[in-house]
């Protein structure tokens, strides 16, 4: 290879979805190619997840989370969602402790390890929510967030120059939702109290659920 010879390549079909943009790429030249028979030729399928590359991010997921932990003890889960590219987006679940916390943990995502200045969204959540329950983080994110207050834009950070949405190639902003309980401090207000079901009557209701038969037809 030749760091001086550079050509035009594209457009590529890649992870997100979308071809790129044309663009330049250093030239290797190849002088030999040899060959065993019968050999199997390894590849993958990209295109918009689901697809091999978003398999890959969730087991690689499962190696991120006790990294981060050990530097964020607080941290529960971190959940990169395949159909979020596996990296673009973030859904963390924290032991919130103070105010302003969610922020921090939010902040240490996008710094901790280089790759996650890729992400563009991180979303904070309390314990309570299963951070890979799309269910339970549209619920947190509707009743424990105000948008103005709750929402941080950072601009002009480092972003993966395939994402064409960003203004420049490998200069984008940041979004970051603080979707957890509020403390004293960061709201004036009294805070919901979440329902709960009373165990002893869930259990009641499901040993005579049959007898009920609400739903029967008749």
């Amino acid at each position: 290879m030749r760091p001086v010879k550079w050509r035009r390549e594209g457009p590529y079909g890649d992870h997100t979805g979308y071809y790129n943009e044309v663009d330049s790429f250093p030239v290797f030249t190849v002088t030999h190619i040899t060959q065993r028979e019968d050999a199997i030729y390894h590849s993958t399928y990209t295109g918009r997840p689901p697809d091999e590359p978003a398999v890959l991010g969730v087991a690689l997921n499962e190696v991120f989370v006790p990294i981060l932990q050990k530097q964020f003890p607080e941290i529960v889960d971190f959940y990169l969602p395949p159909e979020g590219c596996s990296y673009r987006l973030a859904v963390v679940t924290m032991k919130k402790q103070y105010a302003g916390h969610a922020k921090r943990v939010m902040m240490g995502v996008w710094s901790f390890l280089r790759q996650f200045m890729y992400t563009k969204f991180v979303i904070v959540c309390d314990d309570d929510v299963n951070a890979r329950d799309w269910n339970d983080v549209i619920w947190a994110i509707t009743t424990r967030m105000d948008p103005a207050r709750d929402t941080v834009l950072v601009e002009n950070t480092p972003i993966d120059y395939l994402d064409f949405a960003s203004p420049v190639s490998g200069l984008g902003s940041k979004m970051g939702l603080d979707a957890t309980n509020k403390w004293p401090g960061e709201t004036q207000r009294e805070w919901g109290r979440p329902i709960k079901k009373d165990p002893a009557v869930t259990a009641r209701i499901d040993a005579i659920w049959d007898e009920l038969a609400i739903f029967k037809q008749q």
